[in-house]
């Protein structure tokens, strides 16, 4: 991983995995899902279309993407809350995940035309280049505390996307100040779950001091999320909530 020493790096990635599959063990719905959402099944997996729909059709349709006879590849599927509606749009869906708990529960469910696959958490060790034409993650990013790891997906999207293939990645896309173990974060809230309303005219920004584990996780500026997209051979052809906790980086392979 770019810049990053190779024992910190590994500390960080064990340390995911081993925390997720405990979350996943524990009460996976309750970890990876939003708090407002009762944690029932139906529930859990109903708020799962209803992020696809929010975040991902109009996604396709802006890039003019036809998912039929395509391939997606979502990182930290979990236990596949959106991989039941995205493997109905694509012909094949792939869903990686740091945890191989998490793997496991979600291939329990037996959905067609998808594959679950535990990765290290750092790369997609196991996806052959030039094999998939959508590279998406949501929610995840934002729990990684080694920047250089996300970076390194940036990376491994670019690789194993076909030429034209698009990506949508989601980061808290903040201002930032390292210290340490610890973080100084500021920017803008954007409140998850305000779906279809159109911001506030005004927005008060924040300032806040984070621990930096396998739940809080750093923070990209803007500017170094495209820049990374771009040194890796990403086009980034659509942003948005740039300065809060739900940065979305889009565009095309070159």
């Amino acid at each position: 991983m770019t810049n990053a020493s190779p024992n910190a790096a590994k500390n960080w990635l064990d340390a995911i995995r081993r925390d997720w599959d405990t979350r996943a063990r524990e009460n996976a719905r309750a970890y990876i899902n939003w708090p407002d959402v009762p944690n029932e099944e139906d529930a859990f997996f109903a708020s799962g279309k209803a992020d696809y729909q929010h975040y991902v059709t109009p996604f396709l349709e802006k890039m003019s993407f036809d998912p039929r006879e395509k391939t997606a590849l979502e990182i930290g599927c979990g236990i596949g809350r959106i991989a039941r509606w995205m493997s109905q749009d694509f012909a094949q869906y792939i869903g990686v995940d740091v945890s191989p708990e998490m793997i496991r529960k979600a291939s329990s469910y037996n959905l067609p035309r998808t594959q679950f696959l535990a990765v290290s958490g750092g790369d997609l060790a196991g996806i052959l280049s030039d094999s998939v034409d959508f590279v998406w993650s949501f929610a995840v990013f934002q729990h990684v505390p080694d920047k250089h790891a996300i970076f390194n997906y940036f990376q491994e999207a670019a690789r194993v996307l076909r030429p034209g293939g698009i990506f949508r990645l989601h980061m808290k896309g903040l201002w930032t100040l390292p210290l340490g173990r610890l973080v100084l974060e500021a920017g803008f809230p954007e409140r998850y779950r305000d779906r279809g309303k159109k911001p506030p005219k005004f927005r008060i920004p924040f300032v806040r001091l984070r621990y930096l584990d396998t739940w809080q996780g750093r923070s990209i500026r803007p500017v170094e999320a495209v820049q990374q997209c771009e040194s890796a051979g990403l086009a980034v052809l659509d942003t948005a909530g740039e300065w809060t906790p739900m940065m979305w980086i889009g565009g095309r392979k070159k």
